[in-house]
């Protein structure tokens, strides 16, 4: 490998200092041209070398996310790409295109052919579907610059032992960057992980909760859509909220450019790129944690219900359930047995109140439950994964088969307690459990869908 370093800068270095020096030695023994030939070489070789094969992270624009490439690079000048990017209908497809790498200020990498799935973003004809960028138009852009993207590419620097490429667009100038990928690596499996990395980010667990390495708190929002927004929590939404979009990849998520992030004194710090934990929680340069809202605060949303799941009873969850169910055989003349029992808001006394919903057979018992929490000066309930429930009553129905079924009412009053709740999953906390502080052997799954 001849190339280590940022040999483009070099480069530069070396073209402007030629006109003040005779020194024939070392970089200055061939003229500025003929350096600038053998530059284009190297990094022609670096590209086809060790099966050419290569990811690229490419942005068009600052309006939308970046997008995922696998480039096959050939001797021949030849490049197949593949793509399953959205304007191209989501799906797998190849197509084999030219490249070439001429001079320009420098080496510049050329896309010089037309390849439908790449020069696309840098095509300026209409955008249409759904999703183009204008909506005056309706599903069509008219606005003659189509994704203002570049197809031509200023290579900067060669690093990583000749594993990552950093290019700069011609037009844009945003940083694109090469990734080498192994030459046995499965394309269409590779793009589909990718694809499938920001489907980790949901519309139900849209607010994420980012520590930085003060151990302050923000609040990050529409993350699976690679334009995420940022604010810090003890500040304001509406004055310190900050966007822009990014990239997703196999390890992380990298900012088209660095994010200036606002804290609550107005002080910022820049934001550049996110990396995943093996529980895709994600860390960074001055990021401690970014994940989900804490149990308590998903528990307590009044848009979500949350479904007990039977069969994860244990302990005295289980002994106290399995009870109240002989009980309720044996009480009814239809054998009705408890049916689906819901954590969930509804109304009281006009009030919109947290409830433990249970049903026998079609009749529906609603108790009303205070839990404790602390809150922040804002009014959010304060990030815990401890959980203290009271259940303080109910409706006519509840108080009914409570006098005449007390094991029923004993399984309900069990959840007056203290519990610690964990999540299924750190970043999707579609299911989380209640786990008896005083009997850790007694626990139960509440999901939400």
């Amino acid at each position: 490998m001849k190339m280590k370093k940022s040999i483009y800068l070099a480069t530069l270095a070396a073209l402007a200092l030629t006109a003040c020096s005779s020194d024939n030695d070392g970089i200055f023994d061939q003229s500025a041209a003929d350096r600038l030939e053998q530059y284009k070489k190297d990094y022609a070789e670096v590209l086809t070398e060790n099966g050419g094969l290569w990811t690229m992270e490419y942005f068009s624009n600052a309006d939308e996310p970046g997008y995922v490439f696998v480039m096959k690079f050939d001797k021949n000048g030849s490049v197949e790409i593949s793509a399953n990017h959205k304007w191209i209908g989501g799906e797998f497809k190849q197509e084999t295109s030219l490249w070439k790498m001429i001079a320009d200020n420098g080496p510049v990498l050329s896309f010089n052919s037309y390849n439908t799935l790449f020069h696309i973003f840098s095509d300026p004809a209409n955008i249409t579907g759904p999703d183009a960028p204008s909506g005056d138009f309706g599903d069509i852009d008219e606005t003659g610059f189509g994704h203002e993207g570049d197809y031509e590419f200023q290579v900067m620097e060669v690093s990583d032992e000749g594993k990552t490429m950093r290019l700069l667009g011609k037009k844009t100038l945003y940083d694109i960057y090469l990734h080498r990928l192994d030459p046995s690596t499965d394309v269409n499996k590779y793009l589909d992980d990718v694809k499938a990395v920001p489907n980790r980010f949901t519309k139900k667990f849209n607010n994420l909760t980012m520590t930085d390495a003060e151990g302050n708190l923000y609040r990050v929002y529409d993350m699976m859509t690679a334009i995420p927004s940022v604010y810090p929590i003890a500040g304001d939404a509406v004055s310190q909220t900050v966007s822009a979009n990014g990239i997703f990849t196999l390890t992380g998520f990298r900012f088209m450019k660095p994010l200036e992030v606002k804290k609550a004194d107005d002080s910022t710090f820049e934001l550049t790129e996110l990396f995943f934990n093996d529980d895709f929680t994600m860390y960074g340069e001055n990021i401690a944690d970014l994940r989900a809202l804490s149990p308590l605060e998903n528990l307590v949303r009044a848009d979500l219900t949350w479904t007990l799941d039977p069969e994860s009873l244990t302990g005295k969850f289980k002994e106290l359930y399995d009870a109240a169910n002989v009980a309720l055989v044996a009480h009814l003349s239809n054998k009705d047995k408890l049916g689906n029992i819901d954590f969930a808001y509804g109304s009281n006394a006009g009030k919109l109140v947290p409830q433990f919903v249970t049903r026998i057979g079609t009749r529906v018992c609603r108790d009303y439950i205070e839990y404790d929490a602390e809150y922040s000066e804002n009014g959010d309930v304060v990030p815990s994964n401890d959980l203290h429930f009271n259940v303080t009553g109910g409706n006519n129905t509840s108080i009914k088969y409570n006098g005449e079924v007390p094991a029923y009412k004993a399984f309900k009053d069990y959840f007056s307690g203290n519990f610690v709740m964990t999540v299924n999953d750190p970043i999707n906390p579609d299911v989380i459990t209640l786990t008896d502080k005083n009997d850790p052997s007694s626990h139960v799954d509440f999901q939400t869908k």
